[in-house]
């Protein structure tokens, strides 16, 4: 029984998505974004394929709590997430083989209240062709796995907890996609349809076998901000994970009519706010334009910027038009984290 922002994790992961106040700072105005029109209704193009098993070790037993599009708090991008009950202090495995993208685990804090909805610790996972899986509501450090490590399928990577917005200790899994919208899935060693039962107990066979392969670094997806009228061409953006060392470039076209002169990039704090790193490119005739984005300031620019891979750094990405007054505002940004 929770609800997520990503992501948030929540945000964390992944994304999230919130309607924030616009300002009118030249090249500053901005919003976090909102969540996107029919956020929870998945095209079946967009269904996952990853085969993956219970979150929790072989012989573990749990009673699933609340399903896809349940009543409390699965909509919009919790939408096709799965509550697990358990003690606090559970241990938690990987569904499936990929990399850590994302670690939060400095929170002690958790209750009922919306209030705590940030407080969330958590863990995404990516497991490559821009499918990741997140878990939420960890105890206080316990990640047993560091931002940037390869995990095997049925790896304990944490413990459980009731940290952020929560009623009760328990595991809030999902699939998600890179905007951090959940996505349908099921479990091999569920009987039947390998879709859980409201209410039901289910014991984990998560030995790590028979479960997709690690695909590779997720690429930031082309219609990312499809929403703002810009479409990516080309980019080594990573859909999560991006280096302070790296430089990176974004060849993108404006879909909206009419075209705006200029696009701004730009990195802020995972609740929105003023951009901490951006840059801003001209358009031309066609609509076409390319963005560069330097994140090596990017330390001493943050606060609380953490130098161990043991809690990621996170932040949210944009690519919005700036408008004639010199303002910028996105309606959709991507959760992302930097090291």
């Amino acid at each position: 029984m929770i609800l997520r922002r990503l992501l948030s994790a929540s945000n964390p992961l992944g994304i999230f998505l919130m309607l924030a106040i616009l300002t009118s700072l030249p090249f500053h105005s901005w919003s976090q974004g909102e969540r996107a029109a029919g956020a929870g209704i998945i095209d079946p193009s967009r269904e996952n394929a990853l085969r993956i098993k219970l979150p929790y070790p072989p012989g573990n037993s749990y009673r699933m709590i609340q399903g896809p599009h349940g009543a409390f708090s699965h909509d919009g991008f919790n939408a096709y997430a799965y509550d697990f009950r358990m003690p606090e202090g559970s241990p938690i495995s990987a569904v499936a083989p990929g990399r850590v993208v994302r670690v939060k685990q400095d929170s002690r804090q958790g209750g009922k209240d919306p209030a705590y909805i940030d407080q969330g610790n958590s863990i995404i996972i990516d497991h490559g062709n821009g499918l990741f899986t997140q878990y939420l509501h960890l105890q206080h450090q316990s990640a047993r796995v560091k931002e940037g490590e390869l995990v095997k399928g049925g790896e304990i990577i944490a413990l459980s907890g009731n940290t952020g917005y929560s009623s009760t200790p328990h595991l809030h899994f999902q699939v998600q996609d890179a905007t951090g919208q959940s996505l349908p899935c099921a479990f091999l060693d569920v009987p039947g349809t390998g879709i859980p039962t409201l209410y039901r107990t289910y014991e984990s066979q998560n030995d790590g076998m028979g479960v997709s392969p690690y695909a590779g670094e997720s690429a930031m997806p082309n219609d990312a901000f499809a929403g703002n009228g810009l479409k990516i061409i080309r980019t080594n953006l990573s859909a999560h994970a991006l280096r302070i060392d790296k430089r990176y470039t974004l060849r993108g076209r404006c879909t909206a009519t009419p075209a705006p002169r200029q696009v701004a990039l730009y990195l802020m704090p995972a609740r929105g706010g003023k951009p901490i790193v951006s840059t801003y490119a001209h358009v031309d005739e066609a609509g076409y334009f390319t963005c560069t984005l330097d994140l090596s300031s990017l330390p001493t620019r943050s606060e609380n910027w953490s130098e161990t891979n043991d809690q990621s750094n996170m932040f949210a990405l944009a690519l919005a038009p700036i408008r004639p007054d010199s303002s910028f505002w996105s309606k959709y940004s991507i959760q992302v984290t930097a090291r």
